[in-house]
């Protein structure tokens, strides 16, 4: 009598909502603790693999992220390296395939969360596994019994070599497969003082080694001080603490302490840096306020205040006021007011007329005339402002305003304002502001050249 044929059952497709539910190694590796994970393995979920005589087909593997994935990339191993991929839903690329060799449980279902390409020459060659309908059931219920579903996923069995151990490290966005450095009783020993988890197993008929720890040990979290790497980043050496998150390198962390947060890379903390929301603040020596995209690259005892996408540079006990998107130098006791995207120096008891997105720095009795977009800063002896130029003082020395180009001050030593340049002050010691520079000094004997 022939035997009955056993019933397969083919995993679902690709889902990126798989991938992207996954933990950090070592939260998945805490979870599995927490839930028994190992006792587990040494138990029921063995008893499944050998039930249904797959030990030698699959194994299992601790479900964790090494990355962000977005939604239309595959991690894709090739030789020892596994990075993001741009692939379709075929399996079939250019000069090969594509070919899953990690699953695991997702709303009910096997679905595939890691693949390995294979090159066309040796597609023939492949045993595709082949999945019992009745081994997959039980292996669910069983996962989804013990909580561990979230936690243990379905690999391609590697039989393991002892004195041929390897170990998992990310950098960037790839996967590393090296020689793993040892191992202390259950605990992993990393490169370069990282610690590590043991990610992969197998199961053996061997007394006593019912459940093999081979390969897939993942380095992710390190030294005594605390440096946490996660999520593809390589954080170089910690000697009191660097915390380095979401895509940041930072190389050393001094006593002081630095925090690099958000994309953040702090070089060095003497007095306190808060780098914040994409900001990098250099040094701070009295507290540095640097927020929602300011830098402020130092603040003095009478407080700086930037906000709302402004940096003002210093603000004395007068008090600056920045608001609206404006920049205010400096405030005066008689005020600044700043309204409506214009920017007013310094109001005086004459009063400033600020109109139509013009902004008018000071008004005396001899009248300023601010008209199409022109702003002019003082008249008295006559403002010329032409073509949306802005003189801002006009004497007897005269001012040259031409192609759009705002010269503050021009006296017996000249100035020179060409090509869309605003040179601030040039005296006999010589200044060259070509090709788009401004060069604020350029002394007789230091010889300053920008």
């Amino acid at each position: 009598m022939a035997a009955a044929a056993v019933q397969t059952y083919t995993p679902a497709s690709y889902d990126h909502r798989a991938v992207d539910a996954m933990t950090d190694v070592d939260v998945a590796a805490q979870r599995l603790q927490e839930l028994n994970g190992l006792d587990h393995m040494k138990s029921c979920i063995r008893d499944v693999f050998m039930k249904h005589g797959v030990d030698k087909v699959f194994g299992v593997g601790l479900l964790h992220r090494h990355y962000d994935v977005a939604p239309n990339e595959k991690i894709i191993e090739l030789g020892p390296v596994s990075s993001p991929w741009v692939v379709g839903d075929d399996e079939v690329i250019t000069g090969g395939a594509v070919l899953p060799h990690t699953w695991r449980v997702f709303d009910g279902e096997l679905k595939p969360t890691e693949f390995k390409f294979v090159p066309q020459r040796e597609l023939s060659n492949v045993d595709r596994p082949v999945f019992p309908a009745a081994f997959v059931k039980e292996l669910i219920g069983v996962l989804q019994e013990t909580g561990l579903d979230e936690v243990l996923g379905v690999s391609l069995y590697e039989p393991g070599d002892p004195d041929n151990e390897t170990m998992e490290v990310t950098y960037g966005r790839s996967s590393i497969v090296i020689p793993s450095t040892g191992l202390i009783g259950s605990k992993v020993i990393g490169p370069q003082g990282f610690d590590a988890f043991q990610a992969a197993w197998t199961f053996s008929k061997k007394e006593g080694e019912d459940v093999v720890a081979h390969h897939g040990i993942c380095a992710a979290m390190g030294v005594d001080d605390g440096v946490t790497a996660r999520h593809g980043i390589c954080a170089a050496k910690a000697e009191s603490g660097v915390e380095a998150r979401h895509g940041i390198c930072a190389a050393k962390a001094a006593d002081d302490g630095v925090t690099a947060r958000h994309g953040i890379c702090a070089a060095k903390m003497n007095e306190g840096v808060k780098a914040l929301h994409g900001i990098c603040a250099a040094k701070a020596s009295e507290g540095v306020n640097s927020r929602h995209g300011i830098c402020a690259a130092k603040s003095s005892e009478d407080g700086l205040k930037a906000q709302h996408g402004i940096c003002a540079a210093r603000a004395s006990d007068d008090g600056l006021k920045a608001h609206h998107g404006i920049c205010a130098a400096k405030a005066n006791t008689d005020g600044v007011t700043s309204r409506h995207g214009i920017c007013a120096a310094r109001a005086s008891e004459d009063g400033i007329n600020t109109r139509h997105g013009i902004c008018a720095a000071k008004s005396a009795d001899e009248g300023i005339t601010a008209r199409h977009g022109i702003c002019a800063a003082k008249a008295s002896d006559g403002i010329k402002s032409y073509h949306g130029i802005c003189a801002a003082k006009s004497i007897e020395d005269g001012v040259k305003t031409r192609h759009g180009i705002c010269a503050a001050r021009t006296a017996e030593d000249g100035i020179r304002a060409k090509h869309g340049i605003c040179a601030a002050k040039v005296a006999d010691e010589g200044m060259t502001a070509r090709h788009g520079i401004c060069a604020a000094r350029l002394a007789n004997g230091d010889g300053i050249k920008v």
